[in-house]
């Protein structure tokens, strides 16, 4: 069947619009940890991004540093992102289902079976990533190539992401299950599940950013500016992900009858 990809993302737009109060409560968690493990591993670290500013002046031992930092963070954002969507996928597909804040941050079998797939599918996309750019690199320019495995990764994705709201429901699927009910739907789940989302999230960290350099005068660039940046960032990040995790039950509702 064709997925009704506007349908579903406006859904899921407006469900979670509506839900804000609900999502503000099962979210502040993920927020505040991932806004205070950042600030707290930026400020004894360093800003990650000077690995890209200047990567040829840095000493080994803080680039080493740096890297495990960043690591490190992603881990934690991982962990708190997949208390988050567990607990977001439940609310959408398991009608008995009642989110209190304890139960959303109550980590338990489930969880890691989400956080392990979760984390194959990043290490798997990622290595792709990065062999097909090093191969097509030496043959033609690299803004296309990387462009076009931007591409390929999200629709890859948006192919085996089934797998997410089928283990936060306990239900079993594999990659390849996944696969074979996304068949011709592969641009309608990337829209309705990467696109949308990410550009959410990439306009509201944009307008932060912006907000942030006009006021920096004001508000400095101490810690708490840098923890108050991250909070409003990670809330939008939240919305975003909401929304995506929303439209990915949504699609395998109708995709898994």
């Amino acid at each position: 069947m064709q997925l009704p990809v506007y349908e579903i993302i406006n859904q899921a737009c407006h469900d979670t619009w509506n839900n804000r109060r609900e999502l503000t409560s099962v979210a502040f968690v993920p927020v505040l940890a991932v806004a205070v493990a950042g600030t707290i591993i930026t400020a004894f670290n360093g800003d990650p991004r000077i690995l890209l500013d200047n990567p040829e002046k840095l000493q080994t031992s803080l680039a080493v540093k740096l890297i495990l930092g960043g690591v490190l963070n992603w881990l934690i954002g991982l962990v708190f992102y997949t208390l988050f969507a567990v607990a977001w996928c439940r609310r959408t597909l398991v009608s008995s289902e009642t989110i209190t804040v304890g139960a959303a941050m109550n980590w338990n079998r489930r969880h890691w079976s989400f956080f392990l797939k979760l984390i194959l599918l990043i290490i798997n996309l990622f290595g792709l990533f990065l062999l097909m750019s090093i191969l097509l690199s030496t043959i033609l320019p690299i803004a296309p190539i990387l462009s076009a495995l931007f591409i390929i990764c999200g629709l890859i994705y948006a192919r085996a992401a089934l797998i997410f709201p089928a283990v936060a429901t306990d239900a079993l699927m594999t990659v390849g299950d996944s696969i074979k009910l996304t068949n011709g739907n592969s641009w309608r789940m990337c829209i309705a599940v990467a696109v949308i989302p990410f550009l959410i999230m990439l306009l509201g960290s944009v307008i932060v950013l912006m907000l942030a350099t006009t006021f920096s005068a004001f508000i400095g660039s101490s810690v708490t500016a840098q923890f108050l940046l991250s909070i409003a960032v990670q809330s939008i990040n939240y919305f975003g992900f909401a929304i995506g995790i929303t439209a990915l039950s949504l699609a395998y509702r109708q995709l898994n009858i």
